[in-house]
């Protein structure tokens, strides 16, 4: 498997995982911003985007991928599934990663009896259904959930909507595989064992990932750092940039090491 990595800008090294049905683009302004402090490296996850893989993928062969054309060592952010993906990184190649940040993301994205600060699995199975018969209408259902209750939705929205590349025949094998790791994926005990320092970003308006996530995962790993943007939902990045990257600097500096 290879991955579609774009690189920009110089500085200590930080890896950028977009969310589900995304790709590079999503980072849009905020992308300038960062790469004038940090050698920014965007990974865009198989199947999305201009990814050239369009077969299902497994997260051991996705974070494989990773290791094999990431730096031995860089500080790594990623968001809603990028962020999961980021978390099981950290977790498998702890030697490789100086700092986390999760960025409205959490160890676990689907309810259960010990994690009820998360999505229904039938809201997941729901989507599963449509990306098999209107996959098209399914995503852009799914992006306006990630701007309700911003004043500023319909623009987002349009942004959104505007860089996904999904046609109405089919979809690739890679969304499904995203998917997968949303509605099974649970990094609860990579995250109790990560030693590297944490910082968790959340919106205060998100539908998808609940700002009660912090407390559980503060009692899972007492050492994450922890923000809630007001008036944010699930994109910060785009609604809120500059408290975002006031954030991120701040929890950036020193960083060990940058090669």
């Amino acid at each position: 498997m290879r991955l579609n990595i774009q690189e920009s800008g110089k500085g200590p090294c930080l890896v950028l995982i977009h969310g589900w049905a995304m790709n590079n683009l999503v980072w849009g302004d905020w992308l300038s911003d960062l790469e004038k402090s940090y050698r920014v490296i965007c990974v865009e996850l198989p199947g999305h985007g201009d990814s050239d893989y369009s077969q299902r993928w497994t997260m051991t062969q996705l974070l494989e991928a990773m290791a094999a054309q990431l730096p031995s060592r860089c500080s790594v952010l990623g968001w809603s599934l990028g962020g999961m993906v980021a978390l099981a990184y950290s977790g498998k190649y702890p030697q490789r990663v100086n700092r986390l940040i999760l960025l409205a993301s959490s160890a676990k994205f689907v309810q259960s009896n010990q994690w009820r600060c998360a999505q229904s699995e039938e809201t997941l199975k729901a989507f599963s259904r449509g990306l098999l018969s209107r996959p098209l209408i399914t995503i852009k259902r799914f992006i306006k959930l990630q701007t309700q209750g911003l004043a500023s939705s319909k623009r987002l929205n349009d942004f959104l909507s505007s860089i996904v590349k999904v046609s109405d025949k089919g979809v690739s094998e890679g969304l499904f595989s995203g998917l997968d790791v949303l509605c099974h994926g649970d990094f609860r005990e990579l995250l109790k064992n990560l030693t590297c320092p944490m910082l968790m970003v959340l919106g205060e308006k998100d539908q998808l990932v609940p700002v009660e996530v912090a407390e559980q995962s503060l009692h899972i790993n007492p050492n994450i750092d922890t923000l809630t943007i007001e008036g944010a939902a699930h994109v910060p990045f785009l609604s809120h940039r500059s408290d975002v990257s006031q954030a991120l600097d701040q929890f950036m500096l020193p960083v060990e090491r940058t090669s």
